[in-house]
């Protein structure tokens, strides 16, 4: 049994990563051409080369034995040295502009946050999105939306005059606010008024100071959407798991996210083991999640991350110069090593929930 979930966790978690990675490092391609930069390698994976080719442009496109990552190598170094040199090597990474450069690095992040938006797209085009509408399912006892007469079933239309569509619409206006709002809402094909003033229920939410009413969600139902607001939605979808994502960060950065919270590898390819179990919608969706957590991770302004190199070009820019070569390598190598560090540690995290 133990063989088996983890042979269908390692075949999710290949199924999930490698066209991520492929498309990141398309993204790259598909700019590095654009732009005049020849591309050596095209490389999915690490290590000694399974399988490939040489196109008619010389580059050559192969999978390696390590399935975790790869690059796009492109004729020059990744590091700048002066402006001088630029005049010769025609074709090179290094010789090409300050804009050239930029959107080369910043295509690979750009091209997975561009393919979750498509895939959650898609999902909400042709099988639907799941949603939790403004109802009532249960009230909290001695609560104040109990005090104040709601009932299960009722239906929130709107709090202070602005409309909600779903229950996070709720949730965002209430845990925010500790004055009496003015909620209408649908009873019996009746309109009925109450006047609600949140509180903090419990010490968890005294701590983050988020408030509450009392009420209770009903279960997600699946809603279809036309083209159009699939799009619509896709895109704030998108937004939102940014902001989270950010949210998220902050947190590890500050040391107030719980361990439990991260997942590295082995984390990741236990989620994509049980989502490829469930259900192609929802192994989808993963698909779409890592897409644009991988984008926005490769945003991060670290050495050796594409933001870290997106980072050097900025200070270049402001400077009218790029900076000495010496610290370039220097600010690259601490960041391989912060990065490994990272990796280390969330793995140990992975491994230690593995037997709790």
């Amino acid at each position: 049994m133990f063989e088996n979930a983890f042979f269908v966790s390692l075949i999710g978690f290949l199924i999930v990563l490698t066209p991520l990675v492929f498309i990141h490092e398309l993204g790259h391609y598909l700019a590095a051409k654009k732009n005049g930069v020849i591309v050596e390698q095209f490389s999915v994976g690490f290590g000694p080369e399974l399988i490939g080719f040489t196109d008619k442009y010389k580059t050559r496109w192969k999978i390696c034995l390590i399935p975790f990552g790869g690059y796009v190598k492109m004729k020059g170094e990744l590091l700048v040295n002066d402006k001088n040199h630029q005049k010769n090597n025609k074709g090179y990474f290094n010789n090409a502009s300050l804009f050239a450069r930029f959107s080369i690095v910043f295509s690979g992040p750009l091209a997975n946050i561009v393919l979750g938006v498509l895939i959650i797209t898609t999902l909400y085009s042709f099988h639907g999105r799941y949603e939790v509408k403004p109802e009532v399912n249960q009230v909290v006892k001695n609560s104040p939306a109990d005090r104040s007469g709601l009932k299960p079933n009722d239906l929130i239309i709107s709090i202070d005059n602005k409309k909600v569509y779903n229950f996070e619409d709720i949730r965002k206006i209430v845990a925010n606010n500790k004055k009496s709002l003015s909620f209408e809402v649908l009873r019996n094909k009746k309109i009925l008024f109450f006047n609600i003033k949140p509180e903090i229920l419990d010490t968890k939410d005294l701590e983050i100071k988020t408030y509450k009413i009392g009420i209770i969600a009903s279960s997600p139902v699946l809603i279809q959407h036309d083209f159009i607001s699939s799009i619509y939605y896709g895109l704030k979808d998108t937004l939102l798991l940014t902001y989270e994502w950010i949210k998220g960060f902050i947190k590890l950065i500050s040391f107030k996210i719980d361990k439990k919270d991260i997942a590295g590898p082995i984390g990741i390819a236990k989620i994509s083991g049980n989502a490829i179990s469930s259900g192609i919608p929802n192994f989808l969706f993963l698909m779409a999640l890592l897409s644009i957590n991988l984008g926005l991770i490769n945003l991060l302004p670290i050495p050796a991350l594409d933001g870290g190199y997106i980072l050097m070009y900025f200070t270049e820019f402001i400077l009218g110069r790029p900076i000495n070569q010496k610290i370039q390598y220097k600010l690259i190598q601490m960041g391989v090593f912060l990065l490994m560090f990272l990796m280390i540690v969330i793995t140990f995290f992975d491994i230690q929930k593995l037997f709790v």
